[in-house]
Formats: C-alpha cells, sequence, structure tokens
C-alpha cells in the first residue's frame, strides 16, 4: 500500500487519528515534566532536540521543556534544540524505520518533511500489514484454542453430570436439572465442533498470507 495511494478522506482520517493520539500521550505525561531539573540546568538542548525527533515528535514539543524549565527560571536554547531535533527527524524518517514502526504496530507520526514523507509511509503501511497479518494469526490461534480448551471442559461436566445421575436419591427435580444440563453441554459442544473447521482453515490460510508477506516485505 502506497502513501501516495491513500484517498483524500482516508488521509483526512490518518491525520486526525494522529492528532488525537498525539493529544492523548500529551495530556498523559501532562502530569510529569517532560525534562528533569538537571536536563534543564545540563542545557544540552542539541541532544534534547535529537531525542525529540528521533523519536518523531513535533518541533513543538519545546514549549512543554520550556514549561519544565520555568520551574527553575530557565529557558531552552530554541535554536541549538531545533539543530538537534532536525538532526534526528532525519533518523526518525527513514524508510527502514518507518517498516519497523508499522510492523510493530506503532503509530504513524506526520512530522517528516516532503522528501522525506513518501518513503517513510510507504515502508510504514508495508511493516503494518505484517502488523495486521501477525495480529490475525494469534487472534485465530487464540480462538482455536479457547475452543479446545473449552470442549475439554465440557466433556469433564458432561461426565460430572452423568455420574452426578447415579445418585440413588436425587429428586425428580434434580434429575430433569441434570438431564437439561447435559442437553445444553450437549447443544455448545456441537455448536464449537461445527466452528473448529473453519477456524482451522482462517488459521492455515492466516498464516500463508502472514509468511507470503514477512517473504516479499520483511526481506527490505
Amino acid at each position: 500500500m502506497s502513501f501516495l495511494n491513500l484517498s483524500q478522506s482516508n488521509w483526512r482520517m490518518l491525520v486526525i487519528t494522529t492528532g488525537l493520539a498525539a493529544l492523548l500521550m500529551t495530556s498523559a505525561c501532562a502530569s510529569k515534566p517532560s525534562v528533569s531539573e538537571n536536563q534543564c540546568r545540563a542545557g544540552d538542548w542539541e541532544s534534547i532536540g535529537f531525542r525529540d525527533g528521533a523519536s518523531g515528535l513535533a518541533s513543538t514539543r519545546i514549549l512543554a521543556h520550556q514549561e519544565a524549565c520555568g520551574a527553575f527560571t530557565i529557558v531552552p536554547d530554541r535554536v541549538a534544540y531545533l539543530d538537534g531535533w532536525q538532526h534526528g527527524l532525519e533518523n526518525y524518517c527513514t524508510a527502514d524505520n518507518g517498516f519497523l514502526l508499522g510492523q510493530g504496530g506503532r503509530a504513524l507520526n506526520t512530522v517528516c518533511a516532503d522528501e522525506l514523507r513518501e518513503p517513510f509511509a510507504s515502508a510504514y503501511f508495508d511493516g503494518r500489514e505484517i502488523f495486521k497479518a501477525r495480529r490475525e494469526v494469534n487472534r485465530l490461534a487464540s480462538l482455536l484454542a479457547a475452543h479446545e480448551s473449552r470442549l475439554v471442559q465440557i466433556k469433564e461436566e458432561m461426565v460430572g453430570a452423568t455420574t452426578a445421575q447415579l445418585v440413588p436419591d436425587l429428586t425428580a427435580q434434580e434429575r430433569l436439572g441434570l438431564l437439561a444440563k447435559l442437553e445444553a453441554l450437549a447443544e455448545e459442544r456441537a455448536g464449537l465442533k461445527g466452528q473448529l473447521p473453519e477456524i482451522e482453515y482462517g488459521l492455515v490460510q492466516a498464516e500463508s498470507r502472514l509468511a507470503e508477506l514477512d517473504h516479499s516485505l520483511a526481506i527490505r
């Protein structure tokens, strides 16, 4: 999937989603200063800018640093910060990093310059395809394991209910309850067994899809 093939509506949704994710991240970190007192006093703003750029953060991150250092009457060196940030961003906006971010299910930050944006985002979406394929394999494998585990439980419960019917002093109501339980368990067992072939087939297909993507995309 290419970055250039995104429709206008899909791109708008991507930007909105990314903006919301950034807003949530900012809110979550609001209670914790972006830099420590020692970092403020050390004044290595080029390194801090590089770190932020390499993490895919916007240059406006310096505003959070200004607020944090303001408590110690220290003003960040904006020029040094932006110089470091620009170099860090060049590390972030590579195709290899975009692929790794997508493969890891990370968010796509829209901070890259125009000349870096297309290869970065294209690689990101390639990696994202592997992430989605692996997630589907895990989902189906978990579903299959859950069905098989439940079938074992049902078998044990049916044995227990059948054995309980042998108790001689059961009331008629208790016997009817055990019969109803056995019928419900048998119905549930049939339903689960009926779903197993479809899940198993889906898992095989998903594993095949993941293997194809690993072969075609992971080897870059």
